[in-house]
This record gives C-alpha cells, structure tokens and sequence, in this order.
C-alpha cells in the first residue's frame, strides 16, 4: 500500500472517528446541557421561594411579638389594678370593723372583704408571672425573627450570586457551536481520505 492511500484510509477513520464522537456529543451532551439548565432554573425557582417563605415567617415573628408586647403590658396593667383592688378591699375589711355603741353590725362583712383582698393579692402575683412569661416570650421570638431576617438576607444574596434572574444558563447552543466545530476537521478528514483514495495509483 502507497503512502498516499494509507495516508487517506487514516484521514477516512479520523472522520469516521469525528463523526461518532460528535453523535455521541449530540446524544449525551445535549440531554446533559437540557438538565443542567431545567436543575439551574429549578435552583433558582427554590431560593425565591425559600427568599419568600424566610420573610413571611419573618414578618410572622414580628407580629407575634408585637401582639405578645400588648399582651404583656395588658397583663402589667391588670396586675397593678388587681394589686390596688386588693388595698381597697383590705380597707373596706378594716372600715367593716367599725364599733358603734359597743357593737360592730359590718364585722361579718369584714371577712368577705378580707378574703376577696387575699384574692385579688394572689391575682396580681399571678398576673405579674403571667407579664414575666410574655416577656420572657418575647425576647425569644424577637431573637427569633432577627434570624430569620439575618436568614432571608443571606438566602437573596445566595440566588443573586448566581447572576442569571431566573433564567437557566445557554448550555444547549454552546454545546451545538462546540459539536459543529468538532464536526468541521471530520468532515475534512473524511473528504481528505477519500480524495487521496481517488487518485490514480504510481507505478513503481
């Protein structure tokens, strides 16, 4: 065998070679390059809604705490007046003890006051633990909400970081440009080989 001929049966295998390496490419890459971009959008789509969710929750927190902060001082307040109705009554309790011309007519009244003010004393203790729970609540959910606000930050400037707003990265037309270049040497191989094949042979 000449030298040309042997040297156009190589060019013939190098595209032949070309050609199954760019269907492969076609096959393999473009399924490939179609899922990377369906995973990116998909990617995104999550941390929007995650973005979204964070903040919800967030803004959740904040009312909480702002309901919890009525709550707690409704609860001071009714203390403090549970706390002063229990003076009034232990007043009136002692106003019941009153003698006139050696009797006392009010004493039996005396008791029931005196127990209504041991009442409305233990109702404003317990309103006062009632005020420290709420407080003690709030300070949790503020803590809270700050780190679902610190949380929601870091997840925007994740899905900002990827720089494509939604949109999946052009893999697909950089994997055809990449398969049509690989494809231009072997078609040349090919014709290369097959034009060497073609030409008359030399006698020696």
């Amino acid at each position: 065998m000449t030298r040309s001929r042997l040297l156009g049966w190589s060019l013939i295998l190098y595209g032949l070679l070309g050609f199954v390496l760019v269907l492969g490419g076609a096959v393999i890459g473009l399924e490939l390059a179609s899922r990377i971009e369906r995973l990116a959008a998909t990617a995104d789509g999550t941390l929007a809604a995650a973005v979204r969710s964070t903040d919800a929750a967030a803004d959740g927190f904040t009312n909480v705490d702002g309901s919890l902060s009525e709550a707690e001082g409704s609860a001071e307040a009714a203390g403090a007046l549970a706390r002063d109705a229990s003076g009034t009554l232990a007043s009136l309790a002692r106003a019941m003890e009153l003698a006139v011309f050696g009797a006392q007519p009010l004493l039996p009244l005396a008791g029931e006051f005196d127990a209504s003010a041991e009442q409305a004393a233990a109702l404003g203790e317990t309103l006062d633990r009632v005020g420290g729970s709420l407080g003690a609540t709030r300070s949790d959910v503020t803590r809270i909400g700050t780190e679902l606000d610190t949380l929601s930050a870091e997840l925007a400037v994740l899905r900002d970081a990827n720089g494509t707003d939604g949109a999946a990265p052009p893999l697909r037309p950089f994997v055809m440009m990449l398969l049509a270049w690989l494809l231009v040497p072997a078609v040349g191989g090919l014709l290369g080989g097959l034009a060497l094949l073609r030409l008359p042979r030399t006698v020696a």
